[in-house]
């Protein structure tokens, strides 16, 4: 039997295409690995080099795509939160200091601050007078006198309610403790410690007119110094005009007794002041 002639030019042909589609798979298979070790995320490579078990949760984290958890907001300081506490406090209140006797206090901002002597028009304790200074002898000093404001009680019999801040110079400490007002009336002595200096004083009284009158007056002696604090509140009218009530005395009294918690004295020594 005769035998069939090969066509070695197909034969050929049918190899060289065998071969290019090897080289194509080939290539197709290489660039496939190169993509897959691509796309692995980078963090977890550098996790597992360091070994930081809070990083490689993170990476987890990232791959699920679920948002990475916010840092805590930085711990203030005790200073830092000092400062700002008294950044607060001076948006509610002012300050007064005297630098000749050194005294210096805080007090509420809407309270009216009239420094040194008081004028003639001062509202003081109404019919009854102006706001006293209760040295027995005379070279007392008014530094400073805090008012409540006039509108503070609308529709009651307040007058004014203040605290008012003296000091007698170069006398002796029996001097300090006499009072001008009248005693031996059985009224208690009061006791009270401000900035470390021992006050001594007594709650006085007056009515006259309808107008009614209690206050409190201290003293404290250091460096040759007399210092005198005072408060007190004046009213009038209460049971003889319709339409007026009673203000509570108490409330406004313990506001201005607040003002004491902060007051400062660092008084001028002997030899500061030449004597």
């Amino acid at each position: 039997m005769r035998r069939q002639k090969l066509d070695w030019k197909q034969e050929i042909d049918k190899k060289e295409l065998r071969y290019g589609v090897l080289m194509l798979l080939l290539y197709l298979a290489a660039i496939m690995i190169a993509t897959a070790g691509c796309s692995r995320p980078p963090v977890v490579k550098a996790d597992r080099a360091t070994g930081n078990p809070t990083s490689k949760s993170e990476a987890k984290i990232a791959a699920l795509g679920h948002p990475a958890v916010e840092a805590r907001a930085p711990v203030l300081s005790g200073r830092k939160l000092t400062i700002e506490k008294r950044e607060q406090k001076h948006e509610t209140s002012r300050h007064f200091d005297d630098e000749v006797y050194g005294v210096s206090f805080d007090f509420p901002k809407n309270y009216d601050l009239r420094e040194g002597d008081l004028p003639d028009m001062d509202r003081g304790l109404g019919y009854l007078g102006k706001i006293p200074m209760e040295f027995s002898t005379p070279g007392g000093v008014r530094l400073a006198t805090i008012e409540v404001p006039r509108g503070a009680h609308p529709g009651t019999d307040f007058v004014n309610a203040f605290l008012t801040v003296s000091v007698l110079p170069n006398v002796t400490e029996a001097q300090c403790a006499e009072f001008a007002s009248a005693e031996g009336d059985g009224t208690p002595w009061l006791n009270r410690k401000i900035d470390g200096i021992e006050f001594h004083g007594r709650k006085e009284t007056a009515a006259a007119s309808m107008h009614q009158y209690s206050g409190t007056y201290l003293r404290g002696y250091t460096e040759e110094s007399c210092y005198e604090i005072g408060y007190g509140i004046a009213t009038a009218g209460y049971g003889a005009m319709d339409g007026i009530k009673k203000v509570n005395n108490q409330a406004a009294l313990q506001k201005l007794e607040r003002i004491l918690d902060n007051i400062n004295i660092n008084a001028p020594t002997a030899d500061a002041s030449g004597n």
